[in-house]
């Protein structure tokens, strides 16, 4: 296995500054990040019901599963245009303090 070349640069000072994000678009990104995967879980076990039962029960995991699957990719959009949103507003403002 070949060695790893070092940098010919100084990293301490080429790095670029930390992106910051405030609480709010964190707790959102981990909103949808986590819807997202929800709706995924509960579309496999949607999926797998319907190939293996004759029948999906109207009790139990299925109702619960429908409805996220459902109701879920309506929501997640409408957070992440939230996210977008104040993101872009963020941006927005750092950029006019910074043109001052």
């Amino acid at each position: 296995m070949a060695k790893p070349t070092p940098s010919t640069r100084d990293s301490r000072t080429a790095a670029e500054p930390l992106a910051t994000f405030n609480r709010t678009e964190r707790t959102l990104a981990f909103m949808v990040g986590g819807i997202v995967l929800l709706i995924l879980a509960c579309f496999i076990v949607m999926i797998t019901g319907w190939l293996t039962l004759p029948r999906i029960p109207g009790d139990g995991i299925w109702p619960v599963a429908l409805g996220v699957v459902y109701f879920g990719p309506p929501i997640a959009f409408v957070l992440m245009l939230t996210l977008l949103a104040i993101t872009w507003t963020r941006k927005a403002r750092q950029h006019r303090t910074e043109a001052r």
